[in-house]
């Protein structure tokens, strides 16, 4: 469960750098076509100063000008030179001088009189030139260049990072969309393995149950009691029987524990489970000499959960307290009611966890290091399915220990609400 969530949290991420790429890319590329614009802007006001410092030195142009300007009313020299040779000259002469600065675009021009209100347009493809004033011997006259392939050009200057940038955003997203898509069939997988360990383990019960059911039958016979071999494959059969079923348990509660499926739908009598799971595990302590004591305070003691998840978790507990027992076990176990809140204490007599061990205790695989102990064999999962079960409830649990005194497990769940 844990893993599926750290794969959709990243796969989150993953598309929110996606997005923030996309953005970054978009802001840079207009970046990138404002600094295109700013130079050509730049290039243009070089080439202009240019045109008027040759048209100044033309002193036949500039007559010709002066004359188009008084003679016409509508303050254009375009419409009244536009046929003219020595209009083509003018243009031939501001092409070379905008090619000088690498401007290769075709271009209208003409020379206005700001005078008669034909003066600047807000418009991003014409430039003006007001510095006639020198070249015409009158004040009121300039420049205009308009560039109608301005933002045709503009936009082929950066034509290749865009399409750099497409490119690169199109990879990005088809590996985002390869690993959603890997992410879909590994959870489906997981999924498939779940309800495959849950049949499996629900098929192997019953065989089981036959099994020792079987065994404890034959093993009382007079036949079986009288004959030390038929005695000793008894026995055998009975703790293969044993090992076979904890680790079909173990399976069992992986599953379950980790399918992230509500577990908040039955009402549970705590008290109940304990006295099944002490029912449960009475054989266990009494072929150690143990015993258990139960004592309860107060008086609702249901809570919200899956009854067969919640003895398995009190059974974990139980089965630690007596396996890793070197004395004589002692088991108690009280049920206290108030404040809304249901506690479970169980203590035990047993080996004791170390301070440094007791925040490793519910991490899975983790199992606490038993020195010259070897017989208690596991997957160090008990733990780790008693803390994912409890918190699941809406409970929380903690661990109390001293090394060689035996330790203290603290269960805490809010009531159910129904007595």
């Amino acid at each position: 469960m844990k893993k599926s969530k750290f794969q959709l949290s990243l796969l989150i991420l993953t598309l929110a750098c996606l997005f923030a790429l996309v953005g970054i890319q978009i802001n840079w590329i207009l970046k990138a076509a404002q600094m295109q614009e700013a130079q050509f802007n730049h290039s243009v006001n070089m080439a202009m100063n240019r045109i008027v410092e040759n048209l100044a030195r033309d002193q036949a142009m500039c007559k010709e000008v002066n004359n188009c300007m008084r003679k016409g009313n509508a303050g254009s020299c375009y419409l009244m030179m536009k046929n003219r040779e020595e209009w083509a000259n003018m243009g031939s002469m501001i092409k070379n001088d905008l090619k000088y600065y690498g401007i290769n675009l075709d271009f209208e021009f003409d020379i206005v009189d700001n005078k008669l209100g034909l003066g600047k347009q807000p418009n991003k493809s014409e430039y003006f030139s007001d510095d006639l004033e020198n070249a015409l011997q009158q004040s009121g006259f300039e420049l205009r260049i308009k560039f109608p392939e301005k933002r045709d050009f503009i936009i082929a200057q950066i034509g290749y990072i865009f399409i750099f940038s497409i490119a690169l955003l199109a990879l990005v997203t088809l590996s985002f969309i390869m690993i959603f898509g890997f992410y879909k069939k590994e959870k489906k997988l997981t999924e498939n393995i779940v309800d495959f360990i849950n049949n499996m383990t629900h098929e192997f019960k019953t065989p089981l149950t036959n099994i020792a059911l079987a065994n404890s039958m034959i093993s009382k016979t007079d036949t079986v009691e009288s004959d030390e071999k038929l005695t000793f494959y008894s026995r055998v059969i009975k703790t293969e029987h044993g090992k076979l079923k904890q680790r079909v348990e173990e399976l069992l509660k992986t599953s379950f524990s980790e399918t992230g499926k509500p577990l908040f739908n039955e009402c549970i009598d705590v008290s109940l489970v304990i006295e099944n799971v002490i029912e449960t595990y009475s054989v266990q302590i009494k072929e150690k000499a143990g015993s258990f004591i139960f004592n309860k305070e107060g008086e609702n003691f249901n809570v919200n959960g899956n009854i067969d998840l919640f003895h398995i978790a009190m059974g974990n507990i139980v089965d630690n307290a007596i396996k890793y027992c070197t004395t004589t076990p002692e088991i108690n176990i009280l049920l206290t009611s108030k404040n809304n809140i249901l506690i479970v204490e169980i203590s035990d007599n047993g080996i004791g966890i170390t301070k440094d061990q007791q925040t490793q205790i519910f991490d899975k695989y983790y199992r606490v290091p038993t020195g010259d102990i070897h017989d208690n064999n596991g997957f160090g999962l008990g733990l780790y399915h008693v803390k994912n079960i409890v918190t699941k409830m809406g409970g929380k649990i903690n661990v109390t220990s001293s090394k060689g005194k035996g330790s203290t497990f603290s269960l805490e769940f809010p009531f159910s609400g129904n007595k």
